[in-house]
């Protein structure tokens, strides 16, 4: 209660200061009321527009309250700010799931992998949307893409496991599991 007294005070005393509008959506996502602290977030977006932590703020509220398609487009904006900001790729992808719009996202990754082939993130996400749609060898080839470029990346390695098991190559499958447990615990 008191920050937020505190923030409305240092609002009266200067509305143009984008940080007081990120912090009072921040008491007001930590009450729960969502929709206020995307008002709070897009009144700072107008004032600072390109700010890569109000968009993901922005995304993020927007996700609560389950606004997936307008979320979509905020990550989307967030990943031209900072192409190696994993964790609105992963909101992103999380959106068109949840969207149930798989070969959107596949569109998505690929041309996002035209402008950043080395990103071993984007490739494992493009060979998880492939594996929804049962396109078993295009998974495996991303999962591989995600290796060449990453070779201690374990979640490409279980994920190509996955991928090997449906196509029946069992023995292929547990190379890649026991690849994994060379690099980590158990």
């Amino acid at each position: 209660d008191l920050a937020e007294r505190l923030i409305e005070e240092l609002i009266q005393i200067d509305p143009a200061y984008d940080e007081v509008h990120i912090q009072k959506a921040n008491i007001l996502s930590k009450r729960g009321l969502h929709k206020e602290a995307i008002s709070a977030l897009q009144t700072a977006l107008k004032l600072s527009p390109d700010d890569p932590d109000v968009l993901s703020m922005l995304g993020m509220e927007l996700l609560f309250e389950e606004n997936f398609e307008e979320a979509k487009w905020i990550f989307m904006r967030c990943l031209q700010e900072d192409p190696e900001d994993y964790s609105s790729l992963y909101n992103l992808v999380y959106c068109f799931e949840l969207l149930e719009k798989p070969n959107e996202s596949i569109s998505f990754l690929e041309n996002f992998i035209d402008q950043n082939p080395y990103s071993e993130v984007a490739w494992h996400e493009l060979g998880r949307q492939y594996f929804q749609i049962k396109e078993y060898s295009q998974a495996y080839r991303a999962f591989d893409y995600a290796n060449l470029i990453d070779e201690s990346f374990i979640g490409a390695y279980i994920e190509k496991g996955k991928v090997l098991e449906k196509l029946k190559k069992y023995n292929q499958a547990i190379v890649n599991y026991k690849i994994t447990l060379q690099l980590d615990d158990p």
